[in-house]
């Protein structure tokens, strides 16, 4: 609890995105467990259905896997050190080639590192602050942040997914009318005079659609990065300097159990590089022609 206290976010922006990231985690499922569920398998159609029982808790269990993953993921993204200080890396006194200086560490430090003046540390293999954890993604959590991103992608499409049921039996039809309630539901709680409890609904359901999109844009950004073998920096400036090909690449971001370890963030898998040295793609060439 102490650790999680000490990487809790510091500045004000990262303070709320936090804050609104929590409570959209937390709302949503609430919303999905106690409002949606119980209203899909309480109408008609599902009504005596010998299998109603068996759905409804098939449901649940996605539910709480995909909860759980989110949740547990968002841990190790902020309690799993990434900076160099706390790595217990000796670095050299001499600049080594591909190595620079930071004056504000006041330390030599290895290449594809970079110094974050939110976290005030040089983190190791930096792909970028996020903003919404309020911690830095390095080298030793990128993979903890690319599983946040993805189960909460696969969360917001699961209950999108249970969303249109619920909806189109809220609202009778899936019309024009209909979606500019789902999409813009402020706009139609001031035209159409929706009450207050169709509205919430209603703003329940956009809010998964926003983070259905938004976690998808995520996924496929990061996703590309990682097959690229590229940090954040790398790709704005076009570097493809560390591309071992798309399997060692996602075994340097995922771990040594890459093909499963985005399953669980409890599967081990470490990561095959200190931080300090990264083979480059001439090099690797090199071995492989050996």
């Amino acid at each position: 609890m102490l650790l999680l206290l000490k990487c809790l976010p510091k500045t004000k922006s990262d303070i709320f995105a936090f804050c609104f990231l929590l409570g959209a985690i937390h709302s949503i499922g609430f919303f999905e467990l106690l409002v949606v569920l119980p209203s899909i398998y309480s109408t008609p159609a599902h009504h005596g259905d010998g299998k109603n029982f068996t759905f409804y808790y098939f449901h649940v269990f996605i539910g709480i896997y995909l909860y759980c993953n989110v949740m547990h993921n968002l841990y190790k993204v902020m309690t799993t050190p990434t900076n160099i200080s706390s790595s217990g890396k000796i670095l050299p006194s001499v600049l080594k080639p591909g190595w620079h200086f930071c004056s504000v560490c006041e330390c030599n430090a290895p290449p594809r590192s970079f110094h974050c003046f939110i976290c005030k540390s040089c983190i190791l293999k930096r792909d970028h602050h996020c903003t919404f954890t309020g911690n830095c993604i390095g080298l030793y959590n990128h993979r903890y942040y690319i599983g946040l991103v993805f189960h909460m992608f696969l969360a917001a499409a699961y209950s999108c997914f249970l969303n249109w049921d619920f909806m189109y039996h809220l609202l009778g039809s899936m019309s024009l009318k209909s979606i500019i309630v789902i999409l813009l539901p402020m706009v139609s709680w001031i035209f159409f005079q929706s009450d207050s409890m169709t509205t919430f609904q209603t703003l329940m359901t956009s809010l998964c659609v926003v983070g259905l999109c938004l976690c998808g844009g995520l996924v496929v950004y990061h996703l590309i990065n990682a097959i690229n073998g590229q940090i954040v920096h790398e790709r704005v400036y076009k570097v493809r300097t560390y591309d071992l090909g798309w399997k060692e690449n996602l075994a340097l971001l995922l771990g040594t159990n890459w093909k499963v370890a985005w399953l669980c963030p409890m599967i081990k898998s470490p990561i095959p590089c200190d931080g300090l040295d990264f083979v480059t793609r001439d090099q690797y060439e090199s071995l492989k022609s050996m």
